[in-house]
């Protein structure tokens, strides 16, 4: 089983856990509005019950906008970044990545994605996700890995 990682510009930044918040559906044409959250190990979420208020703590993260065809889990396939913003399902939006974040001193590099793909694989309540995308200052590379499981909170 390969690591969960993040890889960009010849460097390999390590992931550790996910989470999805869940939205809900706003209208029949759109999928079901999403977060993605993947972080590495340094990084401790804060909130209680449905509700995340904080993250804290050094490490890396990716951000995803994206949107399933279901309700409450990451639904399996491909998605595409949609430019447009159409909401469709299994499309994704908004996204970035946030490499060597000290939410202490406010320290980091962060990278728009601005094209590419999503891959979403799962069994029982193990996710495996690709990610093959483009960062949006000079066209380069980002892309990565994720294999566990995702803390589901239910916004809606």
């Amino acid at each position: 089983m390969p690591e969960s990682i993040i890889t960009f510009n010849g460097t390999t930044y390590n992931l550790a856990n996910g989470l999805l918040i869940d939205y809900g559906q706003y209208s029949q044409k759109e999928g079901n509005a999403q977060v993605l959250f993947l972080y590495s190990s340094g990084i401790t979420i804060h909130g209680a019950g449905r509700q995340i208020d904080s993250t804290s703590g050094k490490g890396n993260v990716v951000y995803f906008e994206i949107f399933s065809p279901v309700s409450n889990v990451l639904g399996e396939g491909e998605y595409a970044f949609d430019d447009a913003a159409t909401f469709f399902s299994k499309t994704f939006g908004f996204s970035y990545v946030v490499l060597n974040a000290d939410y202490n001193t406010y320290n980091r590099e962060v990278h728009a994605i601005i094209a590419g793909k999503v891959s979403v694989k799962k069994t029982g309540d193990v996710y495996d996700i690709n990610f093959d995308c483009v960062e949006g200052y000079d066209g380069k590379k980002i892309s990565g890995y994720y294999h566990g499981p995702l803390k589901l909170y239910d916004a809606k």
